[in-house]
């Protein structure tokens, strides 16, 4: 129960991190199971099994998965504005989506990830539609201002970074809308591994300090 408790009280982000860690595997077990035996309702099991799964996190957690839960935590409490409160949105939007993926709610699933991606575009009005040198977030992030060569660098990124995050979230979308369970689980897993970690890794990771981040 206390572990249970733990996960309310994380911020969005690692909540997200924290679910991904206990659900992958028994996703991935399950995807085995439905091309081995060619479930007629694809995806059926994978969900329903997926929630049992979250419903006993009080009893199943271990000590391990807090302390990585908790080094996520740790990981965004120095993040600066406005990068934590971007990332922290469309974090909260993110969780809602498995919310309601697990509920069954395409409806709600569908609008969230519309969110997303209204909200992915707001990286690059916050970061780079106002000058360099009256903005305050370069000088906060460490970045020289008149480094146009690094900022021009930085700015290709979260472009490419932004196509992805809206690309993937449309993707969710579609498939909420179908009312597909296993493609609409299969679209949100895929934007975590794909997106979320591989932006995190390439841009977070090695371009910010990380008395920053």
């Amino acid at each position: 129960m206390r572990n249970f408790i733990r996960y309310f009280t994380i911020e969005p982000c690692a909540k997200i991190v924290y679910i991904w860690r206990i659900i992958s595997p028994v996703y991935y077990f399950l995807s085995f199971l439905e091309r081995r035996y060619t479930l007629k309702r694809k995806g059926f099991l994978t969900i329903g099994l997926l929630g049992m799964s979250l419903i006993g996190l009080g009893i199943s957690i271990n000590a391990p998965v807090v302390s990585l839960a908790e080094e996520e935590v740790a990981s965004h409490e120095g993040v600066i504005e406005p990068t934590r409160a971007l990332m922290n949105e469309i974090a909260n939007h993110m969780e809602n989506i498995l919310d309601g993926i697990l509920a069954g709610n395409f409806k709600y699933v569908a609008q969230e990830a519309g969110a997303v991606v209204n909200q992915s575009y707001k990286i690059n009005e916050t970061f780079f539609q106002v000058d360099p040198k009256e903005n305050p977030w370069y000088k906060r992030a460490k970045i020289d201002p008149n480094d146009s060569k690094k900022i021009t660098k930085l700015k290709e990124d979260f472009d490419a970074y932004l196509k992805d995050i809206a690309s993937s979230a449309l993707e969710i979308q579609k498939a909420a809308k179908s009312n597909d369970e296993g493609a609409t689980l299969k679209s949100f897993t895929s934007m975590i591994e794909k997106t979320c970690f591989e932006c995190h890794k390439n841009l977070r990771d090695k371009q910010i300090p990380i008395e920053n981040r």
